[in-house]
């Protein structure tokens, strides 16, 4: 293949291409200003932002070393730690500030969407067709609206600038850009591990712009020189993709030693059933929640039956028509192997799937409708362009609305679970959030009532005592001491020994002036007590937990004290969730 001219992002009609980038950006903010309101919520955001010790300290040397070496989200990601850590210089403990960076870098993302794919093609409509359903699509609501998800956002950004520069490289041959690739790859892994697929895709990339740059091929050159010269240059990234790989996989083993439980032959029904239910998802996105619980029992064969069919009739479809239109078989090995990281094949948490995952595999899906578009506009009639037109632009305004509806559910943490819970039922995952959300707002009678109605249906002990802790815990906020030591104990009964439910006994006591019962639970409290590490997964963290549990020790060793004084406030909670 020869070199060519470098080919500019913006060519010849660059106003028309900023107007489009600056109406990828309108079409981002319409939806998604809203989050300026929002809140935090209690499921990750107080890993990556309100209880993180190292967050709260802002940007400095000790959370930049931090950063480097901590793997205890189950993952490796230090860039997208500095990138809190900024916000939190910039912002403050306010929510909004993150979300409105989160939307900045997603608009970003989708204006160098356009480009990269403007870059690759040439044809305007195919790259805005693409970039506007990465843009405003439902299910990247996760990924702009919730605060711990930044690092999908930064992602997509050094995914689509190394395409761009990968596509400079294709054209000249230059280092220079070829180096550009190299950092945008490394910048991507540092902020989230699902990079380590990029090389696969710029080989997918090569392809797509040859099919689009017929020019570019070398008829007399056989097809082993161009195997050839699309694999010699995605070595050295793939290298790179599987040292981080590598990197992934421990931290994800250390930090969530439990998740894997499940066999290789259920692990592969549920890829397949995800696979299927990503495809529904892009086409027909609705009834989203945060959260998909896995259960083991709905793991066979014959429910995997519909998904098999229609993959092998997907495929079967593409391969048949891959000589008139190559893009689509391009498009569903872009799907097919960017959810490679992501789709359960190293199961890692208890979802089955997750919104936030389609996010880059989902512009492989998108490549259908502009291929669809471009067959109409090419058979010439003035009424078919019509059609297509306008067909993308009831696309555009249908997906906006529905982002628009989905965003409105994130606005804090009870619209959130409540709306999870409408969606997927009696999950214990959303049931524990709500609780906790519940909680950390101050609701503590409707956490209470909630807490009744779910001890009241709940099987699983271990369950019912993480239930019968958040009522505890709301009862001795609301200063019913004698209820909130029945509840604690029920707690002790179906199985929870952690501190804190000695410690709600202990403080409970104290407040009604039983000192001794006080002391004695504060005694099991010490004895089982670890201190609080506030990156870590665990199910329910305690916010200045070790702080209140020291005064109490204090208060309880004053005799004289007038028992009547406010003791420390019970832990607030949050829950954590699945990383990737």
């Amino acid at each position: 293949m020869t070199t060519a001219a470098r080919k500019p992002i913006f060519s010849s009609g660059c106003h028309f291409d900023i107007l489009i980038c600056l109406g990828l950006v309108l079409a981002v903010f319409v939806p998604y200003h809203q989050v300026a309101a929002h809140r935090f919520i209690e499921f990750d955001d107080g890993v990556y932002a309100f209880q993180n010790t190292y967050i709260i300290k802002g940007l400095c040397w000790d959370s930049i070393c931090w950063a480097f070496t901590n793997t205890d989200s189950a993952n490796w990601q230090p860039l997208t730690w500095i990138s809190h850590f900024v916000d939190r210089e910039i912002f403050g403990p306010h929510p909004g500030g993150y979300l409105l960076e989160n939307v900045a870098w997603h608009a970003l993302a989708s204006c160098l969407c356009y480009l990269a794919f403007y870059k690759t093609t040439g044809r305007r409509l195919f790259a805005f067709t693409v970039a506007l359903f990465f843009a405003v699509h439902p299910t990247n609501v996760e990924n702009v609206a919730w605060a711990s998800e930044r690092k999908s956002l930064l992602d997509a950004v050094f995914w689509f600038a190394a395409i761009i520069s990968y596509l400079d490289f294709i054209e000249t041959r230059s280092f220079r850009s070829y180096g550009v690739t190299v950092i945008a790859h490394i910048l991507g892994l540092l902020s989230k591990a699902m990079s380590i697929t990029l090389p696969c895709t710029l080989v997918l990339i090569h392809v797509l712009y040859l099919v689009y740059h017929p020019d570019r091929r070398d008829p007399g050159s056989r097809p082993r020189h161009y195997v050839k010269g699309m694999l010699l240059p995605v070595v050295p990234l793939l290298a790179l993709s599987a040292y981080f790989t590598l990197v992934t996989i421990s931290a994800q083993s250390m930090a969530m030693p439990g998740t894997s439980l499940y066999s290789p032959g259920l692990r592969l029904i549920n890829v397949l059933r995800s696979y299927y239910r990503y495809i529904e998802m892009f086409f027909h996105p609705g009834e989203l929640a945060n959260f998909y619980p896995l259960f083991q029992n709905e793991l066979t064969f014959r429910s995997a039956i519909p998904a098999i069919v229609a993959l092998s009739a997907i495929t079967i479809a593409v391969c048949l028509l891959v000589r008139r239109k190559p893009q689509l078989l391009i498009g569903w090995c872009w799907y097919l192997g960017t959810m490679v990281p992501v789709i359960g094949l190293v199961q890692v948490g208890s979802q089955s799937h997750a919104d936030r995952y389609l996010y880059i595999p989902m512009l492989g899906l998108a490549f259908l409708y502009p291929v669809l578009f471009e067959e109409l506009c090419s058979i010439g009639a003035l009424w078919r362009r019509a059609v297509a037109g306008v067909s993308l632009a009831i696309l555009a305004v249908s997906m906006i609305a529905a982002t628009q509806i989905q965003v409105s559910y994130w606005k804090d943490g009870v619209t959130l679970f409540r709306h999870s819970l409408s969606v997927t039922g009696n999950c214990v995952t959303s049931v524990m959030s709500l609780a906790a959300a519940y909680s950390r707002t101050g609701r503590y009678p409707e956490m209470i009532a909630f807490a009744d109605s779910q001890i009241a249906t709940a099987t699983n002990p271990d369950n019912k005592a993480k239930l019968s802790f958040f009522k505890a815990s709301g009862l001795y906020n609301m200063q019913k001491y004698e209820a909130a030591i029945a509840s604690a104990q029920k707690a002790l009964d179906w199985g929870d020994t952690s501190e804190v439910v000695y410690f709600i006994l202990a403080a409970s006591n104290y407040q009604m002036g039983n000192k001794e019962k006080a002391a004695q639970y504060l005694a099991k409290a010490k004895t089982v007590h670890k201190p609080v590490n506030r990156t870590s997964l665990v199910e329910v963290e305690r916010e200045d937990y070790t702080a209140r549990l020291e005064l109490l020790v204090k208060e309880t060793a004053a005799p004289n004290e007038n028992h009547d004084s406010q003791a420390p406030a019970a832990a607030g909670s949050s829950v954590s969730g699945t990383k990737n």
